[in-house]
């Protein structure tokens, strides 16, 4: 079997929670727990996880998860987008099956087995889209790499986009169930009405929406309504975005 690789392209816990409104210890705690769950899911499938984060972070990852064994990438790049694909490409040196998930996103062990098992049955891309059209999770091949360096953040047409444009190159494209993530307090508050992989999380959630420690100053975005997804979709593009 193929290394395995866990790509978590994020911001250090308390940066994190700064950045999505949620300031304070109990918005680290839950991004922390993000982690963690993701470290977890990728112990379960065999892989190794690998976080991408800037340099000024790292001592953030470091005492985050202390006492874990993680490797550690520089973001680099002037744009979000260039420094996925960078961080892509980075971990396309590894060696493997690199999938790429956001820090904001719950945990989804079911959803990264199916991903990587994917992949090692010929799919050259996965991808798992966000609730708001976005994507919260994404594996493609080095060739197409380049086509994460026009992503931008909390956009709705990020999936519409890269789906249609990975199938006009020919590639087959298989799609996993949806995974959400968190970008302010209204996703998170939507977040706690979902099933999460374990109790400890759902208290953790609750815990950052109640807490009075948040930036007035950013503003949960509006989210389109959910469109509908076949997780077992392979050529064909989605309809209706």
């Amino acid at each position: 079997m193929a290394t395995r690789l866990l790509v978590l392209f994020s911001r250090e816990p308390r940066r994190q929670a700064d950045e999505k409104g949620l300031r304070g210890r109990a918005g680290e705690h839950l991004f922390t727990a993000f982690a963690l769950g993701w470290l977890d899911a990728a112990r379960r499938v065999d892989a190794r996880l690998v976080v991408a984060a800037p340099r000024a972070d790292h001592a953030g990852w470091r005492r985050s998860l202390s006492g874990e064994e993680i490797a550690l990438l520089e973001q680099r790049g002037s744009s979000f987008g260039r420094r996925l694909e960078d961080a892509a490409r980075q971990a396309g040196e590894l060696g493997g099956h690199a999938v790429l998930v956001g820090g904001d996103v719950a945990p989804a062990p079911e959803i990264l087995a199916k991903a990587f098992d994917l992949l090692e049955k010929g799919a050259d891309a996965v991808l798992a889209p966000a609730p708001d059209g976005g994507v919260s999770l994404v594996a493609l091949p080095a060739a197409d790499l380049d086509l994460l360096r026009g992503l931008a953040p909390r956009r709705f047409d990020v999936f519409s986009r890269l789906s249609k444009s990975l199938r006009a190159r020919g590639r087959l494209v298989r799609v996993v169930a949806p995974a959400p993530d968190v970008d302010g307090r209204r996703q998170l508050g939507r977040l706690l009405r979902r099933p999460l992989s374990t109790p400890d999380l759902k208290a953790l959630a609750r815990d950052a929406l109640e807490s009075k420690a948040w930036s007035p100053t950013v503003a949960a975005l509006p989210v389109p309504s959910r469109p509908h997804f076949d997780p077992e979709a392979s050529r064909a593009p989605p309809s209706g975005s």
